[in-house]
């Protein structure tokens, strides 16, 4: 069994790789710019163009399974060259905007839902909510200041380690009982900014402390969907998960733990 990763330099992705490489299943990567890819240990990373059909039949050679993100623009010509190709299950990244259509960012995930969901291919879709990832884009100034600069730091999130959601991958990729399944992920504990800059703090011996922004400040340096979203929310704690380890049985990885996996991230 042959298994195409795709997006070889997303975290998710590589984690994914790892595991499927460790597990003895013989993996191909596959990204749109391999010379931008880090090395993964033992794979070697082939170019990817969807808007190519050679580049797409070649990525696709003797493949039977795929994992990719949800990706943007015509998402068909790939689904159709799978079928052809013989690729037996498909398993997307999306997200969770994606169970709310009418705004931006679930519309653009639902764009790449909907043909895999026509083509006739067994899949699975994942649906996280807020990644913990997100958090490295205050790594900068947490580097340089010690600080996060926030418009909404009460807002609260359940961020999902990508590490339980490369597992709920693998699992969907190479397990029994996951085809037609759309999987909503979640973290295991609803946390808000300051909660989440104290959890960095901890993990890196150095106060985190939060710095008040405006929201015109705030949407420009950010994405005005996800900052708009953001002040419409209300600051009451959230349910936690789905929880990955429902689907994988491997127990579902908290903040802290994510945050001592990126320590160096933020020193």
């Amino acid at each position: 069994m042959t298994i195409l990763v795709t997006g070889a330099r997303g975290r998710v992705a590589r984690a994914a790789v790892a595991r499927l490489t460790a597990a003895g299943a013989d993996v191909r990567a596959a990204g749109s710019d391999p010379s931008a890819t880090p090395p993964l240990e033992g794979v070697g990373v082939i170019g990817l163009d969807l808007a190519d059909p050679a580049s797409v039949k070649a990525a696709l050679d003797g493949v039977d399974r795929v994992f990719t993100y949800a990706p943007r623009g015509d998402f068909g010509g790939f689904l159709a060259a799978a079928a052809d190709a013989g690729v037996e299950r498909v398993v997307m990244l999306s997200s969770i905007a994606a169970a709310y259509p009418g705004n931006p960012i679930g519309d653009l995930h639902l764009a790449a839902e909907n043909p895999l969901r026509e083509s006739g291919i067994p899949f699975t879709i994942l649906r996280p909510g807020m990644f913990a990832s997100n958090s490295l884009g205050w790594a900068e100034s947490i580097r340089a200041e010690g600080v996060i600069r926030s418009a909404f730091p009460r807002v609260h999130g359940t961020p999902i380690h990508e590490d339980d959601m490369a597992d709920v991958a693998v699992t969907a990729l190479t397990g029994p009982g996951h085809a037609g399944k759309t999987y909503a992920l979640g973290g295991p504990e609803s946390l808000d900014e300051y909660d989440r800059a104290r959890i960095i703090g901890e993990a890196i011996g150095r106060e985190v402390r939060i710095e008040l922004i405006t929201i015109e400040e705030a949407l420009a340096v950010g994405y005005e969907p996800v900052v708009r979203a953001m002040a419409e929310a209300g600051t009451d704690p959230l349910a936690p998960g789905p929880l990955s380890q429902d689907v994988t049985g491997i127990p579902s990885r908290t903040f802290v733990q994510w945050a001592r996996d990126h320590a160096g991230d933020f020193r």
